[in-house]
């Protein structure tokens, strides 16, 4: 029996790509505390609430990407191989704004390094409904961001910057609003955020800014 060439044999045992396409993001944070929220849909290829903390690499770009909105328009990759570690480094258009509409361009093309993986989930349509409202919160010290945690759809995307009366431990928090709806016209807003809990215990925070919205199922502008 002939001998397949090596190249053949690994094209043969690669994986099809399973979501491949130009994965659009939300980039907030600064210094170490960077991150990158993939804009999702309910429907493939885009069909996973991402979550990532990242570097970034380029000429010229702002100091801290907490004041507004920022957002990344990456070249196509495979999304589930970013979300089992596989691709570690991918290049994006940096635009403030929305890369989608009303954007401008900082810069063409920026490197994105993928320190982690923070949170991934694979959404899907007829999903069990969200009890109450519920956030994934990340930080450093007491200014962290909170992403809204996504259910059924039509669902809503957003992403927040607030201030925590203590410290964050490190990692990924569940910040919970008891007894209050999961719905776009109950979403947090800045100001003060009375009975919240994170990780189920009280917790006192204040909204500072909205930074990104997106309305569902579609999530565009």
């Amino acid at each position: 029996m002939p001998v397949l060439p090596l190249l053949l044999v690994l094209a043969l045992n690669a994986a099809p790509p399973v979501r491949m396409g130009s994965h659009g993001m939300v980039l907030f944070g600064q210094g170490s505390a960077l991150y990158a929220s993939h804009i999702p849909m309910f429907h493939p290829p885009h069909d996973v609430q991402l979550l990532l903390q990242v570097e970034l690499t380029g000429k010229g770009l702002p100091a801290d990407f907490a004041r507004g909105l920022y957002t990344l328009d990456p070249e196509r990759f495979d999304l589930s191989q970013l979300m089992a570690g596989k691709v570690r480094t991918f290049h994006a258009a940096l635009y403030r704004g929305s890369f989608d509409g009303g954007g401008t361009v900082l810069q063409k093309d920026v490197t994105v390094r993928v320190r982690r993986v923070l949170h991934a989930a694979p959404l899907k349509a007829d999903a069990p409904a969200l009890p109450q409202l519920r956030y994934l919160v990340v930080g450093e010290g007491r200014e962290g961001y909170l992403v809204h945690a996504l259910g059924r759809a039509p669902d809503f995307d957003q992403v927040l910057r607030a201030t925590f009366e203590k410290p964050l431990p490190a990692g990924v928090h569940v910040l919970e609003l008891p007894r209050r709806e999961n719905a776009v016209d109950t979403r947090l807003t800045p100001g003060a955020v009375p009975n919240a809990t994170l990780d189920g215990a009280a917790t006192h925070l204040e909204v500072a800014q909205e930074l990104s919205f997106l309305r569902g199922p579609d999530f565009t502008p």
